[in-house]
Parts: structure tokens; sequence; C-alpha cells
């Protein structure tokens, strides 16, 4: 037989490999929702200011576009960035599952896959970014979001923000963020360009 002490060792550490990985997980979502955060902190969208009272986001990540990053960092973070892109390209065909853990002063809801095609078919029509109809009151955007990719120190940080509000109405762009010395997560003017509706403006 097994000494009980040793059964009571093996538990503690299986107990400690467990934490060990659950606090890992949670250290890497709390950098991707602060990096969220930043981004849903008055957003752009397609049709001039925002005019939401309610953020419908989409409760899971969608590619980016246009889908090659059109951004170029200075010279000292190209290698960084270089590494940004390794995992871009390794991951981006993989989708997060979005948790309501965002930090912003208006209120949201996640929509499911289906109710994001509830949303878009009664928006299809429109010119004008107007919710039609009650479900959707004080709405106008369908926000949705790429997932974060890091370089290998977790310093420097690219994503993705869409907007939709029906017809022609929408626009998506990349953004890139690098944590600071203290610690806090600051955009970046290295993006290129922006997509709206079919077009792209560089």
């Amino acid at each position: 037989m097994i000494p009980f002490a040793v059964i009571a060792l093996c538990s503690a550490l299986m107990q400690q490999l467990q934490g060990a990985e659950t606090q890992q997980v949670s250290a890497e979502d709390k950098e991707v929702y602060l990096i969220y955060s930043l981004m849903l902190t008055d957003p752009k969208t397609s049709h001039g200011p925002d005019n939401n009272s309610l953020y419908l986001i989409a409760a899971s990540t969608s590619t980016g576009r246009p889908p090659q990053p059109c951004v170029v960092p200075p010279k000292e973070f190209v290698a960084d960035f270089s590494e940004v892109l390794a995992d871009y390209e390794l991951r981006k065909g993989k989708s997060r599952e979005i948790k309501p853990l965002f930090s912003i002063r208006k209120r949201y809801q996640l929509l499911s896959a289906d109710e994001v095609r509830e949303f878009r078919n009664d928006h299809r029509l429109s010119l004008q970014p107007k919710a039609s109809g009650a479900r959707w009151l004080g709405t106008t955007d369908l926000f949705t979001l790429s997932d974060v990719y890091f370089n290998r120190s977790h310093a420097l940080a690219l994503t993705g923000i869409g907007t939709w509000c029906g017809a022609l109405c929408g626009s998506y762009h990349w953004e890139v963020f690098q944590k600071t010395a203290v610690e806090k997560w600051e955009e970046r003017p290295w993006v290129g360009c922006t997509t709206v509706a079919a077009a792209q403006f560089h």
C-alpha cells in the first residue's frame, strides 16, 4: 500500500500545479481584457460619434481585417513586432470566447452567433445607423473583436476592433498597444489603414 503521507504529498503537488495553471490563464485574460477595455473606451464608429447607450459585442472573436495587419513599427520595435506577427500567424484561425470581463463605463451585452445573425438581418437594409426594433433600443453598432496577439515578453500587443451598423455602415481597424514601464498599456500610432464597408483607405 502507498503510505498516506505520500498520497497527501502527491495531492498537494497536483493542487499547486492546477493552481499555477489557473493563475497563468487568469494573468493572460487580465492582459487581454485590459486591452479590450481600452479599445472600448470611446471607440471609433463609421458614422461619427459613438451614440450607443448599450454596447453589443459578439461573444467570440473574428479574424481581423485587412487579413495582413498594416502596421509599421519604429525601427527599435521591428524585432518585437515580428514576434507579435508570428503569434498572429500561429493563432489567427482560432477563435477566442469573449468573457464578461470588460472594465468600461457603458453597459454591454455579449451576443451569441445566432443573435449576431439576428442583429445583422434586422439592420441589413438600413442605410442609417439606427436601431430597428425594441430589442436593439439604445444601440446602433455591433462590435466585433479579434484575438490579442503578443510578443514573447507580453510587452507589445496587436488586436482589432470592428463596428457594423447596417448596409455600408461599418469599419474595422487594427490597434497596437505597448506596455509601459509602469505596467500600463498604451496605444501606439503605428497602424496605416482602416477598412470601411468594402473599401480600404490608406
